[in-house]
């Protein structure tokens, strides 16, 4: 009799588990799939630092974001009685502009650009030309930067500046 009753009772537990196998099959043969796309947009964060010098301007842009490198570029505004120039290690002139030749990745600097500028000379009356002691002459300085693009290698494709 003991033995019946074991022996119904490892059948009830059987029966019990037979019972929830289906369940437990179709959680571990279930899928899922999902369409669309979500696009992450980080922006860029810069800052600029100039240094005034006699005749000259030393400009360094940083990138203060912690995510994105970018590329950057700095356009001067200058009267043009100072003639000014510029010229720095890894800055190009393209056309109004000059552009950084290196990634700025997160938390670095560009190297310095300088702006150099001819002092002006003496104030001619009759033409209304040149500068005179105590004028301001104010040289503006305008920056842009944009984050880089990666191309199936990895490589960094030249900056887009239309966007």
């Amino acid at each position: 009799m003991k033995c019946k009753s074991i022996i119904l009772s490892l059948l009830a537990v059987v029966l019990v588990l037979g019972l929830s196998v289906g369940s437990a099959w179709s959680y571990f043969t279930d899928s899922a799939t999902a369409e669309g796309s979500v696009s992450l947009s980080v922006k860029p964060s810069t800052g600029i630092t100039e240094e005034n010098g006699p005749g000259t301007k030393t400009i360094r842009i940083q990138n203060t974001g912690e995510v994105v490198p970018v590329w950057t570029r700095v356009r001067v505004y200058a009267p043009a009685v100072l003639g000014a120039s510029a010229a720095g290690t890894n800055w190009t002139a393209s056309s109004e502009w000059y552009e950084y030749g290196e990634v700025v990745d997160p938390n670095s600097q560009t190297e310095a650009l300088t702006v150099s500028f001819k002092l002006p000379g003496v104030y001619d009356e009759k033409t209304g030309t040149g500068a005179q002691d105590g004028d301001e002459l104010n040289v503006v300085v305008v920056y842009e930067s944009v984050p880089v693009s990666y191309d199936a290698n990895g490589s960094p494709e030249p900056a887009n500046w239309n966007d």
